[in-house]
């Protein structure tokens, strides 16, 4: 599969739970989760691919960014931003290493 199935698998899996987490104001969170994982997307792989940083150490580090920019984006509290930053990319995550394994 093309690298950018991954990206695309990834809105696929993260953007439904950007919606249940922001249900009133989901056009806009949407657009906010599509511009955070554009962003997000390619430095993981970039750091992933030219340096020997651990991808868990990354993904956590991509899961904090994502949360600061749900927080100060969304105008959400630290708790709720956390949450979602933390449970959406755990979930694409874990899909991840699901589909690697078995594709």
């Amino acid at each position: 599969m093309g690298i950018w199935w991954y990206f695309i698998a990834t809105l696929i899996i993260e953007l439904p739970i950007v919606f249940l987490f922001f249900r009133r104001d989901w056009k806009f969170a949407l657009l906010i989760g599509s511009l955070l994982n554009l962003f997000t997307w390619p430095v993981l792989h970039i750091l992933l691919f030219y340096t020997s940083i651990d991808i868990n150490i990354l993904e956590i580090g991509v899961a904090i960014t994502e949360s600061a920019g749900y927080y100060f984006l969304m105008q959400c509290s630290w708790k709720k931003a956390l949450a979602l930053g933390f449970i959406a990319n755990a979930i694409s995550y874990g899909t991840g290493i699901i589909l690697n394994y078995f594709i």
